[in-house]
């Protein structure tokens, strides 16, 4: 075999001497695209984490503020406000008219607004539609488990509640026929109207419930449905006593849903388009 020119010993030296010098050093070699991208996708879900911690932790915060504000309530002046915010409901244009509704069945150990006239008077006072009398269409909260999972049943009387392992009133899943109570995401028609509880909220309809995440998670439920059936949204109506409002913003994460109106002793507190529209005097 001839033996390689020495001009050309040196051009390739040359070459390799080139290459050596342009590449970069494999511990000075820049990270991928990909391995960018990730990294910045970490930092994103770290940065994101951390504000819903600060959030929930607000809200631990917000939730001990409001339930000593509850308990120090003088008994007198939470009858005058549950009997207020009660007649305020029952007096309004919107809820005369509504058809099927959801209501909360109050509890006292949680100082919720009571509700117990509201009920009565659901259950009792037929509608009037035309020549013909209907009697409105009331659904009430059954807890299932402890993962967010609430039902909203029909009832027709009060004797259909039985007291849960907490003593709060729910409708038992089955009715004295034996057969089964009708579930609101089984309805073939909409409702019309929820009353809500919650432990504080502002007047820009953000709510601060007790932390279980059950109606924000049922509320989600049926808002899907309505749209997937194209009917009207109902109305999200919150029953709050005065100390309940608060001036400065309640915290909330992008789960939380907002309430449409505030019913307060001093009266409705319409806040959303959908609630300023259906609430005119």
């Amino acid at each position: 075999m001839a033996a390689t020119p020495p001009s050309a010993v040196a051009a390739i030296s040359l070459k390799l001497s080139r290459a050596a010098i342009l590449r970069p050093p494999p511990s000075y070699a820049q990270p991928s695209l990909s391995t960018r991208t990730i990294t910045m996708n970490i930092n994103s879900q770290e940065q994101q984490q951390d504000n819903l911690d600060g959030i929930f932790k607000q809200k631990r915060i917000l939730r001990s503020k409001v339930r000593k504000a509850l308990k120090a309530m003088d008994p007198t002046l939470r009858s005058h406000e549950d009997n207020a915010i009660q007649s305020v409901v029952l007096e309004a244009p919107w809820f005369r008219s509504c058809q099927r509704l959801c209501a909360y069945i109050c509890c006292s150990a949680l100082r919720e607004v009571d509700t117990s006239n509201l009920l009565s008077a659901i259950l009792q006072s037929p509608l009037k539609e035309g020549d013909v009398q209907v009697r409105k269409k009331l659904y009430v909260p059954r807890v299932e488990d402890k993962n967010c999972h609430m039902r909203m049943l029909n009832i027709s009387c009060m004797d259909d509640l039985v007291a849960n392992s907490m003593n709060i009133l729910e409708p038992a899943p089955i009715d004295a026929d034996g057969n089964e109570r009708e579930d609101v995401l089984q309805a073939s028609d909409p409702v019309d109207l929820f009353l809500l509880p919650g432990l504080a909220f502002d007047r820009s309809g953000r709510r601060l419930g007790r932390g279980g995440g059950y109606y924000d998670t049922f509320l989600k439920n049926y808002q899907e449905l309505a749209k997937t059936r194209n009917w009207k949204q109902p109305l999200l109506v919150a029953l709050s006593y005065s100390v309940q409002i608060l001036d400065e913003g309640v915290p909330v994460t992008p789960h939380d849903l907002l309430v449409d109106a505030l019913v307060s002793p001093a009266g409705v507190i319409p806040i959303s388009p959908a609630a300023l529209d259906r609430m005119r005097p």
